[in-house]
């Protein structure tokens, strides 16, 4: 699958939501950006360690298809749709042999996702020891299991109009 079919599947199953789909994604979506930010504040000299050690290695020499799964692309759109034309604009960019993630501000970064929005394993790659953040971890993949299972209920019905 290619970025730009994820985000166009995610535009489709986000565009025949009801209101009361679209309330229960933003609370997800609410959970996950928590649950970031507790990570995040949590890591704060696991990332800053990041950034001297490696700069940025996770999101250089990475094929961003594989980083991004159709349940990031949702919430990526749910919760920023104001960026879908700039989403699907780097998402042309794509391609097998793409030396840097396509969603890095003028190609050498930082993520033009605003937090909350990042894909998961953008999110949760860290190039040490994450033992001492294991608990925001779990919390972290659980909010983005529930985004799963909610998408996976609800794309049928979605897509196919049951």
């Amino acid at each position: 699958m290619s970025l730009r079919y994820k985000f166009k599947r995610a535009e489709t199953i986000i565009g025949a939501m009801n209101a009361a789909d679209k309330a229960a994604l933003n609370h997800i979506g609410r959970s996950i950006q928590i649950a970031e930010e507790n990570l995040s504040s949590s890591a704060r000299e696991l990332l800053a360690r990041c950034g001297q050690k490696c700069r940025g290695l996770c999101c250089r020499n990475v094929y961003p298809d594989e980083l991004i799964t159709l349940t990031d692309a949702v919430l990526i759109l749910s919760r920023a749709g104001f960026m879908g034309e700039m989403i699907f604009r780097c998402a042309e960019n794509e391609s097998l042999f793409s030396a840097n993630c396509v969603f890095l501000e003028n190609g050498i970064g930082p993520c033009m996702f605003p937090p909350g929005t990042k894909p998961h394993k953008c999110i949760a790659t860290f190039c040490g020891d994450t033992g001492p953040i294991r608990k925001e971890l779990r919390a972290l993949r659980s909010r983005f299991n529930r985004l799963f299972r909610f998408i996976l209920v609800k794309k049928p019905v979605l897509l196919l109009g049951f």
